[in-house]
């Protein structure tokens, strides 16, 4: 039996916040005053408190339990031998004390706890956990941790234990206590970078990174690096957000090395002795600034800024396999968007270090242009549409100030409208047509030589056309895993024409890009194979375990005894159930309702004697469950096997002049499922009447957590084809795997194989290579990444050395706990 008391003390702040005490039994001290209750439980505003026994001083206003003391406040939750505490200052101490915070999965330990009010504790000779507190993996064990719920803790004089062993100390350490922005060290990076060219060896590296959030605008990241074959880093990033719209960012990294370079392995075209003392101990850093603000509805402004101390920066410390040789890259720009088109007013700088040479810092001041400044423009609309017929215009240009520090300088405008009109050829077939001419202007001048002033422009029309049609046809299937399949062959005849314009000048077209003629017929046959699947519905019953779990439920039993007429009645569907429902019950049912109702029914039971003979069937979503497109390319330039071209020669080698006839494109890819995809690629040479180039691709997914690929390649000869684009020779072999073992553990690993020994440069067979794990128990992560890839470097005395790189990263977090199901002193029991 349990006695329930109000109690109302004098002390103002109990007149607006009573106490209720739930207890098994209770005494009254008259020397002392003080109340005793047995086995009880206070509850006043957003706190409670249970204990084995409770003394309250209703004239000090004060409160000590002792036994088993479990309080608990907001997301915080303690268990302790002895609570002693200040009920008016809402203060107080706990001895021997277990806190949770359950917001942040957290565990602390202490032999004492100072509560000094709201969410601030102090917890003296303690340790602080996301596992298990009676068998954690890891825990921070401090003298004295300064504990603020929804801000941060911090400790001095900590160590960190793994499995009970020291493995590092940290003088002090704060991290933040709530999910939102707050200061604290991050979780610490652990990798190694090494390689067979000493240039690139770096070693070990352990990163430290602290976060420092001034306020919900703007934040700072410190990092202190330790590179083991290098000497030490620091990092500093720098982001703000001072208004909505608006993001900046600027970073800094700055290398301190302590041993000097090799002249004779890192001076590139460079003489080994024309490098002084001083030079093998170049200053290493990269800064970055970027900067992108909305300056109203249709208005942005952008800003970015990147700097590197040399050229083999990218590639030695942040592992860039090609890197870019930036020595400063500035670029800002204005665009304001319109209804129709845009305006964007832009300024650029680029300096290009020479080579990938880190004692040789000289620069492209030659060929590397600035645009200081560009206007740009584009603008479209359709202009006439009637029935199916349609015309569009679109226009694009620029105005452009180029600049070099030495070489040419210039002056260019450039611009090029567009018409295009789309109209029905005949009843079953559409085409389209359209034309364009781009205008060039140019003029340039040169700050080496005198009297060196041109002007040169161009004007170059082009024009494609198209003529296509659709041909479908409907398969219906009344049994069989597909409900409809569609056929569908869409033959495109089409045409691309750019003039052949002569395209020189005195001054060697220092600027603007050469466009080369082009007359290209391609005939392509897009086959398309669509699917639609049949989805067989689960018979649905509401059994009287069903209406049992419901009767239970806050639908009550008198909702149950309405549906009792429905009791182990079996529905081919649930929506023949739903009806059902709705029916019995005189309405329709809300979505939220609804839901919650079938989620009591059981889906696919039959009972003895339930009549239903056929299961319902659904159609999903179409898909394409196969594609086979040929492409046949026409080059008209190659009819005529002495033509020479006025301006710069047509793009593509596939076939020698006088052989018109380009190679035959043939791609198939094939789609059974969401968990299985094959594709093929290969290429017909027509004068050789057989395949030059092919590949196949194969991506099978055994389950949602585990899937795989592999991919082979092989092409005889590098070729250029009709648009410019490269493809070079080779014969390789792919495969990767990504497999998910459960929740806690998962694998992934790819690498792509040189089978080609004879045209390959390089000894090593294997290309490249990566593998991961990440490891997620309840209360730390570890992820372990390795890639590997081969290379080759120039000495100064110009020797190319194969190398192989290797980058192994380790990240380790502690923390990530779920909140346990079970109460907390059933963990914690003793």
């Amino acid at each position: 039996m349990q006695v329930f008391l109000w109690i109302f003390f004098s002390c103002p702040v109990y007149a607006k916040s009573p106490v209720n005490i739930e207890t098994l039994s209770y005494v009254h001290d008259p020397e002392s005053g003080d109340f005793i209750y047995h086995d009880a439980l206070i509850t006043w505003e957003d706190m409670t408190l249970e204990g084995t026994e409770i003394r309250l001083d209703p004239e000090q206003n004060t409160a000590i339990a002792e036994g088993y003391v479990r309080f608990k406040r907001e997301n915080l939750l303690a268990v302790m031998d002895r609570l002693e505490m200040d009920l008016e200052t809402r203060t107080g101490v706990f001895y021997n004390a277990i806190m949770y915070d359950s917001e942040n999965r957290a565990y602390m330990t202490a032999d004492e706890v100072q509560w000094l009010g709201e969410s601030h504790f102090v917890l003296n000779e303690c340790s602080f956990t996301t596992c298990n507190p009676k068998k954690p993996f890891w825990e921070i064990s401090g003298n004295q941790v300064d504990y603020r719920h929804e801000n941060f803790g911090s400790s001095e004089h900590t160590i960190l234990k793994i499995k009970g062993i020291p493995v590092f100390y940290f003088p002090f350490l704060a991290w933040p206590t709530t999910s939102s922005r707050k200061s604290g060290f991050l979780a610490p990076g652990f990798g190694q970078d090494t390689s067979n060219a000493e240039k690139f060896d770096l070693g070990y590296r352990i990163g430290i990174p602290y976060f420092w959030a001034f306020d919900k605008e703007h934040d700072l990241t410190f990092q202190y690096e330790w590179v083991e074959k290098r000497g030490y880093g620091l990092h500093a990033e720098y982001q703000y957000a001072f208004e909505e719209g608006m993001f900046g960012q600027l970073q800094f990294r700055r290398y301190f090395e302590r041993d000097p370079r090799d002249p004779e392995k890192e001076a590139g075209s460079l003489a080994a002795n024309s490098i002084s003392e001083k030079d093998l101990r170049p200053e290493r850093y990269k800064l970055v600034y970027n900067h992108n603000q909305r300056l109203d509805e249709r208005s942005r402004l952008i800003v970015s800024s990147l700097n590197y101390s040399d050229g083999q920066f990218e590639k030695e410390y942040e592992r860039n396999q090609n890197p870019s040789l930036t020595a400063q890259k500035f670029s800002g720009s204005v665009n304001r968007q319109f209804e129709k088109g845009s305006v964007t007013l832009s300024v650029s700088k680029h300096e290009k270090y020479l080579e990938e040479a880190l004692l040789n810092r000289q620069t492209d001041d030659q060929t590397t242009v600035q645009q200081l400044p560009a206007l740009s423009f584009q603008y479209a609309r359709v202009f006439w549409k009637s029935g199916s017929q349609s015309a569009s215009a679109n226009a694009s240009g620029s105005l452009i100030r180029y600049f070099r520090e030495k070489g040419w300088n210039g002056i260019g405008a450039t611009t090029t409208p567009r018409i295009k009109y789309y109209f029905p050829a005949t009843s079953f077939a559409k085409g389209s047509l359209g034309i364009g001419r781009r205008f060039s202007r140019y003029q340039v001048w040169s700050t080496t030589r005198p009297a060196s002033e041109d002007e040169y422009g161009f004007e170059i029309n082009e024009a494609q056309a198209e003529l296509n049609t659709t041909i479908s046809r409907q398969f219906v299937r009344e049994r069989g895993i597909f409900t409809r399949l569609k056929h569908q062959i869409v033959p495109r005849l089409q045409y691309d024409y750019i003039e052949d314009v002569e395209q020189t000048s005195a001054s060697g077209i220092p600027f603007g890009s050469l466009i080369s003629t082009r007359r290209l017929a391609t005939l392509r046959i897009e086959n398309t194979l669509l699917a639609k699947r049949r989805y067989m519905e689960k018979p649905a019953v509401l059994t009287g375990r069903s209406l049992n779990r419901l009767r239970h439920s806050r639908f009550g039993p008198q909702l149950v005894q309405r549906l009792e007429v429905l009791k182990d009645r079996v529905y081919p569907s649930e929506m023949d159930l739903l009806e059902a429902l709705e029916e019995v019950l005189g309405r329709k049912l809300p979505s939220q309702e609804r839901d919650e109702l079938m989620s009591f029914a059981e889906k696919g039971v039959v009972l003895p004697g339930s009549r239903i003979t056929e299961r319902p069937s659904r159609e999903g979503p179409a898909w394409t469950l196969a594609s086979l497109n040929l492409i046949q390319h026409y080059d008209l330039l190659k009819q005529d096997p002495d033509f020479q071209s006025k301006g710069p020669a047509p793009k593509g080698n596939e076939t020698p002049a006088g052989k018109p006839l380009l190679p035959l494109r043939t791609d198939v890819r094939i789609h059974p499922g969401p968990q299985l995809s094959l594709s093929y690629f290969n290429r017909y040479d027509h004068l050789k009447r057989r395949i030059l180039e092919f590949s196949a691709n194969v991506e099978v997914g055994v389950s949602a957590y585990n899937k795989a690929m592999v991919s082979f390649r092989e092409n005889e000869a590098a070729y250029e084809d009709p648009y410019g684009t490269s493809v070079s020779a080779g014969k390789t072999f792919g495969f990767g795997q990504t497999v998910e073992f459960s929740d806690r553990l998962a694998l992934g690993y790819a690498g792509t194989v040189d089978l080609d020994a004879e045209s390959s440069a390089f000894r090593r067979r294997l290309s490249s290579a990566s593998a991961n794990i990440d490891y997620r128990p309840n209360c730390w992560d570890i992820g372990l990444n390795l890639n590997e890839s081969r290379d080759k470097t120039v000495t100064s005395s110009g020797k190319k050395e194969e190398y192989v790189e290797r980058s192994l990263l380790l990240t380790f977090k502690l923390g990530g706990a779920d909140l346990p199901e079970q109460p907390l002193h059933k963990i914690l029991a003793r």
